[in-house]
């Protein structure tokens, strides 16, 4: 059977089953770049897949797209999935990414440094009111907004501003990674932040305001894409040396909590970790920093 056709059967199953619609797109994605290698390869056919196919296509993200080991070892799980598909479906007898091994990999949080996003929040700063631009208002507010929610950039892709709530101040995740709707206090310094922006696009767009919370010029959404381009052009003009994006930013946030205090319960509730073993692995990441807090805060200091 053709390759191409299993794969638009592939996403109908996928969609029957309630994919969200972020998942359905990281296939669709997948997809597009496996179906241009097998091109290249002159494959077509279901019946030509095979553990070397699979392992050959992996190299080539390797050594040609320089993919990097998590990167690989993503786009095989996505491999091992449609595998364990068409195996089911009865299009294949034996799974086609069979013995294929993942990439060993760096698992420990890539951290922002503190100094970094201090710089770059400057320089935004100085940049809205030298320049009062959209884009300088709207990169400052959602710079603050990662570093303030810990949001995870698809969590951020889908927000809306049915989703924050500035009198109570919440903000509600309808579809989390856990596919649950769970709602986080939203700090009342960030709240202002967001109250400023809002009324600023409420002032631009008049009568046709944006659902979405961050938007392009033109009033509409704000792609993954676009966000992790800002945080590469902006680590680029900045020269900044450490650990820069979206997800750094996520890591932070966790950093901040657990070296403010809070404990192992709240900090899996406000970063919405599916269980506290998640939380913990961070604990021995940031053991030289949170024994700071622990000489600030000795608990022995009244006893001695």
């Amino acid at each position: 059977m053709l390759i191409e056709m299993m794969e638009k059967d592939f996403i109908q199953d996928k969609k029957y089953e309630g994919l969200t619609e972020s998942s359905l797109g990281s296939y669709v994605d997948f997809f597009k770049l496996w179906n241009e290698w097998l091109s290249e390869e002159g494959i077509e056919h279901t019946e030509e897949l095979s553990p070397r196919v699979a392992k050959k296509f992996l190299i080539w993200c390797q050594e040609e797209k320089e993919n990097k080991p998590q990167t690989v070892n993503t786009k095989l799980k996505l491999l091992r999935v449609f595998a364990r598909w068409l195996k089911d479906e009865g299009v294949t007898d034996e799974l086609f990414t069979k013995g294929v091994k993942a990439q060993r990999q760096d698992d420990s949080p890539k951290i922002m440094r503190e100094e970094d996003l201090q710089q770059a929040l400057r320089h935004l700063r100085r940049t809205k009111r030298r320049e009062d631009s959209f884009t300088a208002r709207r990169n400052y507010a959602l710079l603050m907004f990662l570093a303030g929610t810990g949001l995870r950039l698809s969590e951020l892709e889908r927000a809306t501003w049915r989703d924050i709530d500035l009198k109570d101040y919440l903000i509600n995740i309808p579809t989390s990674k856990s596919r649950k709707t769970q709602s986080v206090p939203l700090s009342e310094s960030l709240a202002r932040e967001m109250l400023d922006w809002r009324l600023y696009l409420e002032r631009k767009f008049q009568d046709r305001f944006p659902e979405a919370l961050f938007v392009t010029r033109e009033g509409k959404p704000l792609s993954k894409s676009a966000v992790q381009n800002f945080f590469k052009r902006l680590k680029k003009k900045l020269g900044l040396q450490g650990d820069f994006s979206p997800h750094c930013m996520r890591n932070f946030y966790i950093k901040q909590l657990l070296k403010g205090g809070a404990n192992l319960r709240e900090v899996q509730l406000l970063a919405r970790h599916g269980g506290i073993h998640v939380t913990k692995r961070y604990i021995g990441y940031f053991n030289h920093e949170l024994k700071e807090t622990l000489d600030k805060a000795n608990p022995l200091r009244s006893l001695l």
